[in-house]
């Protein structure tokens, strides 16, 4: 199998401006560039760019598939997380990490699980995944911890290991998160499993009602600053702003105690993979054995219809001989099968004796007969 790597990365935030944009084509000749995004893919060498460096000067979300092992996602977290020592369980020395800038609260959050050509499965469609996995980066920015719940399941294999505080609305489905689910290649019933111990996800207000309480906050001074950088930098400064609301407007995360063992979790998981399997295997022989009941029922009719008229068979069998051709001495050997069911194989031998006689030069059709027991 040959090598294939993906490189994309994305802008959220805002466009790259003229001098992170031409950092960004020094990273590769051949990349797509654009203001909001980067995309390159690889049938022979490497990526060679400055991955850090490249989200910290304008893209926010970064993907690497590769076929023979890599699948890192990245994030570039402007200012952190909202409740920063909550994400301290999650971490992974072994593939969830946090990796702050020199000053200030912004970083970047790397998902990057051990593997190599044996470990995925082929993926066809990662062409669109850096823009699929945007909500995760909004989850995260505003405290939800669900994305970093699914990926310490799918990086930790050490079975005796406590799994981390689950979030709340695990059982939730979003779109983003299966994306992450399937990109892992995460087992759904281990996540169903997990998903037994996760609180009800509080209702989280509406942007309309966020930015009126933000709005109310602000003196008129702080309400004057934000409305100039709107107006100066219109691509940038309106969704720097929404971030910061909704953040601000974040609630600790809802989070249900981890307990259980990872172990406990994948021998669940199991349970319900092997109850599933046992229940498709009974469906499969109850459909098998009323198939064969309504075969044999059908078989009893057609033999019972051939008993009462032989002679209607019999034609038929002088009808496809008259055919001259391997399928129809097919057709004409069965049909004597049929004979020799219903009405004795005495009948059926004196006919095939018959058939031998007139046409004694025909091997094709002895032959057909021979494999019918005639």
């Amino acid at each position: 199998m040959s090598e294939y790597q993906w490189i994309e990365f994305r802008a959220v935030d805002g466009p790259l401006d003229d001098a992170s944009l031409e950092f960004m084509r020094q990273q590769s000749t051949r990349a797509e560039i654009s203001r909001w995004s980067f995309t390159n893919e690889y049938h022979f060498g490497d990526f060679r760019g400055d991955v850090d460096q490249m989200m910290r000067r304008g893209y926010d979300v970064h993907v690497h598939y590769a076929n023979f092992g890599i699948r890192r996602i990245a994030f570039r977290m402007p200012d952190g997380f909202p409740f920063a020592d909550a994400i301290e369980p999650y971490l992974f020395e072994e593939g969830i990490y946090w990796e702050p800038d020199g000053s200030g609260t912004a970083g970047i959050l790397t998902l990057e699980p051990e593997g190599d050509a044996g470990t995925w499965e082929w993926m066809e469609d990662v062409q669109n995944l850096a823009s699929d996995l945007i909500p995760i980066r909004e989850m995260l920015i505003v405290g939800d911890l669900r994305p970093l719940y699914i990926a310490h399941l799918a990086f930790n294999w050490d079975d005796d290991a406590i799994e981390p505080p689950v979030p709340a609305g695990l059982r939730d489905q979003h779109y983003a998160l299966d994306r992450l689910r399937s990109f892992y290649e995460i087992d759904p019933d281990l996540l169903s499993v997990a998903s037994e111990a996760s609180p009800e996800q509080n209702k989280s207000a509406s942007d309309d009602s966020m930015i009126d309480n933000w709005m109310a906050s602000l003196s008129e001074a702080e309400l004057a600053e934000n409305l100039r950088r709107c107006l100066t930098e219109p691509k940038l400064a309106a969704s720097q702003l929404l971030t910061t609301i909704r953040t601000q407007a974040s609630e600790a995360p809802n989070l249900g105690t981890g307990e259980r063992t990872l172990g406990q979790l994948r021998e669940a998981a199991s349970k319900i993979e092997a109850e599933r399997l046992r229940i498709q295997l009974a469906e499969a022989a109850k459909r098998s054995a009323e198939q064969k009941a309504a075969a044999e029922k059908a078989l009893e009719k057609q033999l019972a219809s051939i008993a009462e008229n032989p002679e209607l068979t019999i034609g038929r069998i002088d009808s496809a001989i008259s055919e001259k051709n391997r399928p129809a001495y097919q057709r004409a050997a069965k049909q004597l099968g049929l004979l020799a069911m219903a009405c004795g194989k005495p009948m059926a031998d004196a006919k095939a004796d018959a058939i031998r006689q007139k046409y004694p030069t025909r091997s094709a059709l002895s032959s057909e007969l021979k494999k019918e027991g005639f």
